[in-house]
């Protein structure tokens, strides 16, 4: 196996679409051409809130990607922008479109609403973390975290945070010594059934893992 870690390009866009897609198992809430537009807006939503990354690559493909923000330096780049917005006209022309981007908006304000809460004046963020369901548990998650956290160290972006919920594997950040500051129980309608999930906000730096070291 040959395992690479670099800078996302351009053409790595529909891997990652594909990934997302599969990890939080859009299919289970829309029809299959609706699955993948909602996975086109969620990625192309994540560039455009990102100054940096890093992409883990496994014998040519793209296994995982980690995207950063500095906070104070964010810009969003031309083509990023015509990419979400294109992604997100196409979903909205459509009727099923319209209906579950009520849920990815209700997301959206509860993160905001976290994130008031917490008096912290944040550098960094963790705009997007998602890994291949095939590469997970041989460490490659951890290593990609690991690098993504030396570039915030060396972009001086401490203290970080970022957002997570029970669709994802939360604990992990737990492990890796992040701190849980806010969080939030909302129950989300997936597809034709309620589903109660909880929404978090974690934060990271120095200090914060060394503790959690000592």
């Amino acid at each position: 196996m040959t395992l690479v870690f670099r800078p996302y390009r351009h053409t790595d866009y529909p891997a990652l679409v594909s990934i997302v897609k599969d990890t939080w198992g859009y299919e289970q809430m829309a029809s299959p051409k609706i699955a993948k537009l909602l996975a086109e807006v969620f990625v192309s939503s994540c560039l455009c809130n990102a100054t940096h990354s890093i992409v883990a690559q496994v014998d040519g493909e793209v296994a995982g990607v980690i995207l950063l923000k500095d906070i104070a330096q964010h810009r969003c780049s031309v083509s990023d922008r015509w990419r979400q917005v294109s992604a997100l006209t196409r979903l909205l022309l459509r009727r099923e479109g319209r209906r579950i981007m009520g849920i990815f908006r209700n997301v959206s304000c509860v993160d905001a609403r976290l994130l008031d809460e917490i008096e912290t004046q944040y550098r960094g963020e963790i705009a997007l973390f998602v890994l291949d369901g095939r590469y997970r548990g041989g460490g490659i998650g951890k290593a990609l975290y690991e690098r993504a956290l030396a570039s915030l160290r060396a972009r001086e972006l401490m203290p970080f945070y970022l957002f997570t919920d029970t669709s994802c594997n939360y604990r992990f950040y737990e492990r890796q010594g992040l701190r849980r500051r806010a969080q939030h129980e909302e129950t989300v309608r997936v597809g034709a059934r309620e589903q109660a999930m909880a929404f978090f906000v974690y934060e990271g730096g120095d200090s914060v893992c060394d503790a959690a070291a000592a």
